[in-house]
């Protein structure tokens, strides 16, 4: 129950982040459209991108929360405060320099990022400006992540979810202003570089209203706990940053494709990043608190049953969103991105990218619940190895698929490799799962209801005829969502599904709560 109430606070935190994310989104497609521009500034728009996975949703929060929530469960508070300030100088130090050489070399690492563009003179003079524009940002985003792992750690993740929400506001109201003065992709650019200092500064005072002493930048000064820290940062780190080798590389063959391509790209993952944080990232932030502290305290079975029963509701809510994404493609492209500059052909090409990606889903979640269970055990070389083969298997599927696929190879490759790293992941971390013959039926059961979802989908997909008015076609789309997720959950339930069962009580519960109160 502890689990579901956590999960349901971030991930419903993160639905409202999300939503916002997609009218951010929406606006950005309707003022550029697949442009020139748009791919320019996606291309810039992959650095801040490239750091907050690097630190936040890769390596650095992974090993920070553990050794954190040792320092809090032994009682050492005011340890934890010179440990968090001696990592924040560190890392502000060594951004704030990488920050200046890549202000001053902007077109040399544009063109490291996307050298097709050496072709296309106006998209690398769009993306060279707006890199630097937006490349300081990394800075505040950085040093934020110790922010945002103390609360994580402290187990407030109230606090930490409503951080994206308020970058989402931030550019959101920065794409609607100066819109006689400059064009859409400076604005957006100028939005993500004030999203990260206010981000910055929410985060401090997020911090402090917790009474913990705020990480500040002072001393950089080694310890024996900092080396140690490090020492184990840098596999941890080196495995991110191996992962991250694909964005980079779908980034460097896709500048060589036609314009467009890269926008295609882009808002297609923006939909699978939907589920994926929801539960993803959402249940791998609560894996890595819950077991880090279960892992201090040495209760092994309890990780056992926690890290089960997390995998099964993982893929409770996995498998049935990536059949929604794959079934309802269309209706959603061109009902949320197809206005404005945003063409028909665009919209066709966005939805055979969307439905390869919807394929990976399941793999791309599981994967990072499996990586949070083996960071909190401060396993970082098993994520390592298999952020490697993943992008080994990136780069070959990419080399062999971009000419005859273009656009859909990339998207092919990405799928692929994806399954490539959660299947290695969890090879080593199902030591500490519970697999027996409860799981297996669980896991069948989720099956089954999937496939009676998906035939209720296509009954009302074929009776709701899309291609009314936007508003229609909304409240149709809505519709068809709905009824497909009440079918699935009333299947779970007849099929007597602990998990959703466990669901129904916990709301139960809170409705009958507030009725009393």
């Amino acid at each position: 129950m502890s689990l579901i109430k956590k999960f349901i606070t971030v991930s419903g935190l993160t639905i409202i982040s999300r939503i916002l994310g997609v009218a951010r989104e929406i606006l950005l497609s309707c003022f550029l459209g697949a442009c020139a521009e748009m791919d320019a500034y996606l291309i810039a728009f992959k650095f801040p991108c490239f750091f907050r996975k690097f630190f936040a949703e890769g390596g650095f929060q992974s090993i920070f929360v553990p050794y954190f929530t040792d320092f809090i469960v032994k009682k050492k508070l005011k340890a934890a405060g010179y440990f968090s300030s001696r990592i924040f100088s560190i890392i502000f130090w060594w951004m704030l320099f990488f920050s200046i050489i890549v202000f001053i070399f902007a077109k040399q690492f544009v063109l490291l990022m996307a050298p097709g563009f050496s072709s296309n003179p106006d998209k690398l003079a769009f993306a060279i400006e707006f890199t630097r524009i937006i490349f300081p940002s990394i800075i505040f985003l950085s040093v934020s992540t110790i922010y945002s792992s103390i609360l994580v750690a402290n187990k407030r993740f109230f606090l930490y979810s409503l951080s994206p929400i308020l970058v989402n506001i931030i550019l959101i109201i920065s794409l609607l202003s100066f819109q006689n003065s400059i064009t859409a992709g400076y604005r957006i650019s100028l939005g993500v570089l004030l999203a990260g200092i206010i981000q910055f500064i929410y985060l401090c005072i997020a911090v402090k209203s917790i009474r913990l002493d705020v990480p500040s930048i002072g001393k950089v000064k080694n310890t024996p706990k900092i080396k140690e820290f490090f020492k184990k940062l840098i596999p941890i780190l080196g495995g991110a940053g191996v992962a991250q080798v694909n964005i980079f590389m779908d980034s460097l063959f896709s500048s060589f494709l036609p314009t467009g391509c890269i926008t295609y790209i882009y808002l297609a993952d923006r939909f699978v990043q939907l589920p994926l944080a929801l539960f993803g990232i959402s249940i791998g932030t609560i894996m890595l608190s819950e077991i880090s502290t279960l892992t201090a305290k040495k209760n092994i079975e309890e990780i056992k049953e926690l890290s089960s029963n997390s995998i099964l509701f993982t893929l409770l809510l996995t498998i049935p969103s990536s059949i929604i994404l794959i079934m309802l493609a269309y209706p959603f492209i061109a009902i949320l991105y197809g206005h404005g500059k945003f063409s028909e052909q665009a919209i066709l090409n966005t939805v055979d990218i969307l439905k390869i990606f919807a394929l990976g889903l399941p793999a791309y979640i599981i994967a990072k619940v499996l990586s949070s269970i083996l960071f909190s055990q401060k396993d970082s070389k098993t994520p390592t190895i298999a952020a490697i083969c993943s992008i080994i298997t990136n780069i070959a599927l990419n080399a062999f698929l971009i000419v005859p696929l273009q656009a859909k190879g990339i998207a092919i490759s990405t799928t692929v490799s994806g399954f490539v790293n959660a299947y290695i992941v969890y090879r080593k971390s199902k030591n500490y799962i519970k697999i027996n013959s409860d799981f297996v039926l669980s896991i069948l059961k989720i099956l089954f209801s999937s496939v009676v979802m998906s035939g209720i989908t296509i009954m009302i997909f074929l009776i709701c005829k899309f291609g009314h008015s936007t508003l229609m076609d909304i409240m149709l789309l809505l519709l068809c969502i709905s009824c497909s997720t009440i079918a699935y959950f009333l299947t779970l339930l007849i099929v007597n599904d602990k998990h959703a069962k466990s669901v129904v009580v916990f709301l139960k519960s809170k409705v009958f709560k507030r009725a009393r109160t």
